[in-house]
């Protein structure tokens, strides 16, 4: 089985330290391919690179070659979406046609910051009689970018696409349960002359050693992060000591929230979408849902219902809606928290390993609900990441906002109703940076996103996801 390589300053390399560790299908536990363990010294290679480019300022002053360099990657990951999309779900083991919708959003994301390169805005202005000002807004430099194993494609392109736009260059560290379709894409890049070589670098390995030298390497000007709140704080930690700009899109637990009068068959649609989509392995996962007493036993009975339905399996199967979840480690986490919720709560579905014989050797869990869960229980504020439900009653608007509002977290949440007037005084209440409406998980490369309280810091797409990556100049000119 040949091994994935580093892809740095434009050539292919292994690591200095001549170690592989393997890549597993979650649905079979099988061997997919094998990627370099890279240590500090790959690392600093290829930052290194990168900074050399950064400084002879090519690429930053040219947003022409940038958009048609972005532009070219987009029809290239066109051309073999579907080899992109069947290794994603090989990797990763969500259902194939997530994938396909993954890979499709993340080539919108390119084209979208391919034209946005060209509109790097900066201003003018006469601040006096005798003099004139200009505020540039400039490249940051060298970004690192870490990057999560739930969406590796889209959450990578959602902030590198933006900081290509901006003129950076930039090192991409992939999640290691997921580099593989990451590499295709390198690939691609590395066939695209207007791509200078070492403004795009690839480096595998464990976090502790390369994603800790992203964010602490002096060469480095910003690191972006998406992932759990641990490696957030850890990251923040070591990029203070260089007082460098970061952004973190981090944890979620976030509210759906599902009033009377709302449409019931697609508040349940809502609430299966919000809560078990990629096996609930995503940071806005909808888990924690609230549901106005008047309409709770309706709401339960439909929502049972409708998850012991849905189908667990290898995300190949066309028929699949739950694939696997990532690592036999993350199962067992999500099994200790479905111990807790047995006594926290009342399981109402769900709730297990699933061993039948074509999915003994993967890892998957059953779409699980709880009811009657203590918004101050463990069930309810942990991020657990995985197919798990918290149903919890509310009396009245103040109730369900106070619930909502109860958490560290302030990512994503969604409110279920026909009042146009409630949707709007409850979305403005609400402190998360996502607000949806009749709808769960829309996202698109025009609107920006993050979070509110411990879910992160700075905006990621649309304009402000563009500007993340800048920073502002003031040039003045005395005329006298």
């Amino acid at each position: 089985m040949e091994a994935l390589g580093n892809y740095v300053g434009g050539e292919w390399t292994k690591a200095r330290t001549g170690k592989l560790f393997n890549v597993l299908n979650p649905a079979t536990g099988t061997i997919v391919a094998k990627a370099q363990m890279s240590g500090v010294q790959d690392v600093r290679e290829a930052i290194n690179l990168a900074a050399e480019l950064r400084d002879k300022d090519e690429w930053g002053n040219d947003p022409r070659k940038r958009s048609f360099a972005l532009l070219n990657l987009a029809d290239a990951m066109e051309e073999v979406k579907e080899r992109l999309s069947k290794q994603l779900t090989i990797e990763n083991g969500k259902p194939l046609s997530l994938a396909r919708a993954e890979i499709g959003s993340s080539i919108d994301h390119v084209r979208f910051y391919a034209g946005l390169s060209r509109a790097v805005y900066g201003r003018t202005m006469g601040v006096e009689p005798t003099s004139f000002s200009i505020i540039a807004r400039e490249p940051m430099g060298v970004v690192g970018h870490i990057v999560p194993w739930n969406y590796p494609v889209l959450l990578m392109f959602r902030a590198l696409a933006a900081s290509l736009a901006a003129g950076n260059v930039c090192v991409v560290k992939p999640a290691s349960y997921t580099p593989v379709t990451t590499a295709l894409i390198m690939r691609l890049v590395d066939r695209i002359n207007e791509f200078p070589k070492g403004v795009l670098n690839y480096v595998t390995g464990p976090g502790p050693v390369v994603g800790a030298e992203i964010a602490r390497n002096p060469k480095v000007d910003m690191v972006t992060m998406t992932g759990d709140n641990k490696t957030g704080k850890e990251i923040l930690r070591l990029a203070s000591q260089g007082v460098k700009k970061v952004a973190l899109e981090l944890g979620g637990k976030s509210p759906n929230i599902v009033f009377p009068d709302a449409d019931p068959k697609r508040a349940i649609e809502g609430a299966l979408s919000g809560a078990f989509t990629v096996s609930g392995q995503v940071c806005f996962a909808g888990s924690r849902i609230l549901v106005q007493r008047q309409v709770h036993d309706d709401f339960m009975r439909s929502f049972e219902s409708a998850a012991r339905s849905m189908k667990v399996g290898n995300g190949l199967d066309p028929a699949t809606q739950l694939g696997p979840i990532i690592s036999r480690t993350q199962m067992e986490r999500i099994m200790e928290f479905i111990d807790i919720g047995r006594e926290e709560a009342v399981l109402v579905t769900g709730g297990k390993q699933l061993t039948t014989a074509r999915l003994a050797k993967g890892n998957f869990v059953e779409p699980t609900i709880f009811d009657e869960v203590p918004n101050d229980s463990k069930l309810a504020r942990e991020e657990i990441f995985g197919p798990i439900a918290s149903v919890m009653e509310f009396t009245d608007e103040d109730d369900a906002v106070a619930m909502a509002n109860d958490s560290k977290f302030g990512l994503a949440a969604a409110v279920w109703t026909n009042d146009v007037k409630r949707a709007l005084r409850v979305s403005r209440k609400i402190r998360a940076g996502t607000i949806w409406v009749n709808a769960y998980g829309k996202t698109y490369a025009e609107t920006e996103y993050g979070g509110y309280k411990q879910s992160g810091i700075g905006r990621e797409r649309g304009l402000d996801g563009l500007f993340e990556f800048t920073q502002s100049k003031h040039i003045y000119f005395d005329l006298t």
